[in-house]
């Protein structure tokens, strides 16, 4: 009788076992799918089909325009995998955790400082947008410590709905989120830049001299540094609207 309890509870005990383990396989393979479409959707592959065109922006960016209204510019650099819409918010945190549809997803989309004019007129703007493995959002942003990348990646380009622009890479900085030269918005003040554009020089890790003035408009990308707690990693960029 002892044996075949045993036996018995021999037989519950595997079957317990392969419950456990086929739980454990789902649980896996769920998670490797939310992964993946994590990813998915964080790449450009799920926007790259809205993408202003140079012949005829200001009709191509209308469809933008009609899928959220929120929607600026468009950004690409050249070199990476930074090829995406850019939105502006109320807040800054309004984009933190939605994509361009206004969708939940943990990659968020890139978006302007709420302070900025979204004609990209200001001298100095913001664009945020968060730090993804496999160089989705601004992942790429890192590359750019490199001096061989950074000397070799130089352009990219802002698409708006009245025109296409293009950009100058000349800056990589390493720094903090309380840096008040990066994070503070510059409307008009040619003083101002003046200041902003010699703090960066002395700041930055990589540097391209490329003549700029004080009436340059310069726009800063900044995403996470996985470095430190509060670190981020800056490229600057210069918007040539002549």
């Amino acid at each position: 009788m002892a044996y075949k309890l045993i036996k018995f509870a021999d037989k519950i005990l595997n079957v317990m076992i392969y419950i456990v383990l086929i739980i454990a396989f789902l649980f896996c393979l769920y998670a490797l799918f939310d992964t993946v479409r994590l990813y998915v959707r964080a790449s450009n592959y799920s926007v790259s089909y809205l993408k202003p065109t140079r012949e005829d922006p200001a009709k191509s960016f209308a469809k933008l325009k009609d899928i959220n209204k929120d929607v600026c510019a468009w950004i690409t650099i050249d070199g990476t995998n930074i090829d995406y819409p850019v939105v502006r918010g109320k807040t800054n945190a309004e984009y933190l955790s939605k994509d361009v549809y206004k969708n939940y997803s943990v990659a968020g989309t890139l978006f302007l400082d709420y302070r900025n004019s979204t004609d990209l007129k200001d001298l100095h703007s913001i664009i945020f947008g968060h730090h993804m493995d496999g160089g989705a959002m601004f992942g790429d942003i890192k590359k750019f410590i490199d001096k061989d990348f950074f000397d070799s990646n130089q352009t990219g380009t802002i698409y708006t709905s009245d025109g296409v622009y293009d950009l100058d890479v000349f800056a990589f900085i390493d720094t903090d989120a309380y840096d008040r030269y990066i994070y503070s918005v510059n409307k008009d003040d040619t003083s101002k830049q003046l200041e902003f554009i010699e703090y960066v020089k002395n700041a930055s890790i990589n540097y391209r001299e490329i003549n700029l003035k004080e009436n340059d408009i310069v726009v800063a990308l900044s995403t996470c540094s996985s470095a430190t707690t509060n670190g981020r990693d800056i490229l600057l960029v210069r918007l040539n609207r002549n």
